[in-house]
């Protein structure tokens, strides 16, 4: 819902415009502007404390990243989620972060398996306050920590990118999961290989936990007009 919004400053350097579009586009990866919901220029801007244009120029850029559909005469509505996009973004996701981890098990260092397990830790607690915002943003940031402790800029890069496609996805499947242990399990295993230096199992692992997740996601949108 437009209420859920929360303008909150990027710092010096970006602009108005930037801001609010930064901000609505936050939403709808984080499933707080649902796909099918209208996005009406005056309620956003008042919520916002902005005027139209910055909105309007916002709603125009999220169309081109292919987040909102304008229809005339209907106005701007975040758009839906397809199983091809999903199957196209986890199937990459599946490459680069097996690379990551294979790489991460030869260079990671304790600092770093210490935060791994650390952010693990996290989700577990978030289960135990039902607060499955900090549970998804948990997930997302131990699977970045992976990345960058694989030591690979470019990889890093290709990571940071992917994972604005992913995260809208990792949203609608972590409302739908049954046991938020068993991803904290596959984490722990995961984490054990890292540590443990074997990047063929770390990468097994690794390899089935996606899995898992784009079969369910997809299974999702197939029962669901997301």
């Amino acid at each position: 819902m437009i209420a859920e919004i929360n303008f909150v400053d990027k710092g010096e350097g970006v602009s108005l415009r930037d801001m609010v579009y930064f901000e609505l586009k936050d939403a709808i990866m984080r499933g707080e502007l649902a796909p099918g919901l209208r996005l009406m220029e005056i309620p956003i801007a008042e919520k916002l404390g902005v005027s139209r244009t910055p909105v309007r120029e916002a709603i125009k850029r999220l169309e081109e990243d292919g987040l909102v559909i304008i229809t005339p005469g209907c106005g701007a509505k975040v758009s839906g989620i397809r199983g091809k996009d999903v199957t196209d973004a986890l199937e990459v996701r599946i490459v680069v972060e097996t690379m990551a981890v294979r790489l991460a098990a030869k260079n990671i260092g304790a600092k770093q398996i210490d935060e791994l397990k650390s952010i693990n830790n996290e989700m577990r607690r978030a289960v135990r306050e039902k607060n499955t915002a900090a549970f998804s943003l948990s997930d997302s940031r131990l699977h970045r920590a992976i990345c960058e402790a694989a030591g690979n800029k470019v990889l890093l890069k290709v990571m940071h990118e992917l994972e604005t496609l992913v995260l809208r996805y990792r949203v609608e499947y972590i409302k739908s999961i049954a046991s938020y242990n068993d991803i904290i399990d596959e984490h722990d295993a995961i984490i054990k290989a890292v540590a443990a230096g074997d990047a063929e199992m770390a990468a097994k692992l690794v390899t089935s936990h996606i899995t898992r997740q784009k079969d369910c996601i997809c299974e999702i949108i197939k029962h669901k007009d997301v």
